[in-house]
């Protein structure tokens, strides 16, 4: 199917609905609190049709397909309404023979602030929910061979007869898929015995050590998972799975380290000490710009932690299944997504403050833009046939919506209930004129934003493949 297609279903199916989700939000929460809302628009004016009158609320059909909102009394989106408005409003509220009803600035400052942050609330609450329900409809799990790749000199691994290439099939009776679930498995257990079932060539015994936590363990092993044929790691010899333990003599204890170092030497050969099996290898090479403009050797990494009992688990013969859970697991399963997505945000924000993010990454994207992002995911999902790409894609949409509108800035939720504070702070409100001008002015300087990313999105589309 043709990106622009694919593209525009992935907006239709994904942003539209999620933006409904986040108006419904402010409408539940103007219900809750007693605020009359006149209009719940599906879509952005001209007016289409009129579903139906309920609760002196108008539900109406619009003709521009680009979400929804809510009209609330007093309020036109984020601003103040005039005199002439407020008198259009009043003559709604009597033809519909609405009692007592309750403008958004006739409001609590805490029933505004409820108001305000109910739209990136229910954002919120639907990743999570879409999160839930990916792990209960089924989502994907890799399962792989749990392959000691290192045992470090007299630790209780090598103790224990533990040898490069042996596969880690339990834990306590506890089957491993993952080098990552092995190494919780062994962390739970810390200062404890532990038996591992171990699979040997073609025989399989078990072994039993104790699982003491060693804090000189405590690193980040760097593992290499592909090397690019078009950089210089690959000229310079380097293989999958090779496991870098030091760069010009100094040992390398951490991803981070290893970016920083070789960034800071651009054009100049350093040497690179790899684990190999049983091999030692120093490899010279000489980093590199990248198309990105990433000063790198061309070299995809892992950082894997050495359990605590001394060896490096690492995956091999990895495959992918779908697997649907019980709610219980599926429960805690979007619990744990739910927040590491929020670390890798954070992870990413660091990053980019220390110019670790190639700029493409780094770029802000307009409607089009997460078109273009949502259009391999929705193919990815019709090859397959499954629901997850889409669905987890949603829930990341969601989650940025709701933090996108929680920043503090004029003319957004977060900018409105910044307001309320300095509100709360002062004992008295600002004057809604001069507030209403405030969020106008931050509303329009949010579309001019919007009017150059789309533009941007138009004519430098986004390298899906540059962003991998």
């Amino acid at each position: 199917m043709d990106n622009f297609l694919l593209g525009l279903a992935s907006f239709v199916l994904v942003l539209v609905p999620l933006v409904i989700v986040h108006e419904l939000g402010h409408f539940i929460a103007a219900k809750l609190v007693g605020i009359t809302v006149l209009e719940f628009g599906i879509g952005f004016p001209p007016r289409a049709k009129v579903l139906f009158t309920r609760g002196g609320t108008l539900y109406t059909l619009n003709w521009l397909p680009i979400g929804g909102f809510v009209r609330p009394y007093g309020e036109d989106f984020v601003r103040p309404k005039s005199e002439a408005e407020l008198s259009s409003d009043q003559r709604e509220i009597q033809e519909r023979g609405i009692k007592n009803p309750k403008s958004v600035f006739q409001a609590t400052p805490w029933e505004r602030m409820a108001f305000m942050a109910a739209g990136p609330g229910i954002n919120y609450l639907a990743a999570f929910l879409l999160f839930v329900f990916v792990a209960l409809v089924g989502q994907p799990f890799a399962r792989a061979d749990v392959t000691v790749y290192d045992v470090q000199p007299g630790s209780a691994a090598e103790q224990a007869g533990l040898q490069a290439g042996d596969v880690i099939l339990a834990v306590n009776d506890t089957p491993v898929e993952s080098a990552d679930e092995f190494n919780r498995l062994i962390a739970q257990y810390t200062n404890q015995a532990v038996t591992l079932q171990v699979r040997r060539d073609n025989s399989t015994f078990e072994t039993s050590l104790v699982a003491a936590a060693d804090p000189n363990q405590q690193i980040e092993r760097v593992y290499i998972d592909s090397v690019e044929s078009d950089m210089p790691a690959y000229e310079a010899g380097f293989q999958p799975e090779d496991l870098i333990v030091a760069v010009d003599g100094i040992e390398v204890t951490s991803i981070k380290q290893l970016q920083d170092y070789t960034r800071s030497h651009e054009g100049q050969e350093i040497v690179v000490t790899v684990l190999r099996g049983t091999q030692r290898l120093d490899l010279p090479v000489t980093p590199r710009l990248d198309d990105e403009g990433t000063v790198r050797i061309g070299i995809g990494i892992v950082g894997v932690e050495p359990a605590a009992i001394g060896l490096t688990a690492i995956n091999r013969n990895e495959q992918t299944y779908t697997r649907a859970l019980p709610l219980d697991e599926a429960l805690s399963t979007g619990v744990d997504q739910f927040v590491n997505l929020h670390k890798m945000m954070i992870n990413f924000v660091q990053d980019l403050v220390e110019g670790n993010v190639a700029p493409e990454a780094a770029r802000p994207v307009s409607p089009i833009g997460i078109g273009q992002l949502g259009a391999p995911v929705f193919e990815q999902s019709l090859d397959e046939g499954k629901m997850y790409p889409i669905v987890l894609f949603a829930a990341l949409i969601s989650v940025a919506l709701a933090i996108t509108n929680l920043l503090p800035i004029p003319g957004l939720d977060g900018g409105r209930i910044l307001f309320v504070v300095i509100e709360l702070i002062r004992g008295k409100p600002m004057e809604p004129e001069r507030e209403g001008l405030i969020h106008f002015i931050g509303v329009m300087l949010l579309l001019g934003i919007i009017f150059i990313t789309v533009l941007n999105d138009i004519f430098n589309p986004i390298n899906i493949e540059g962003l991998r």
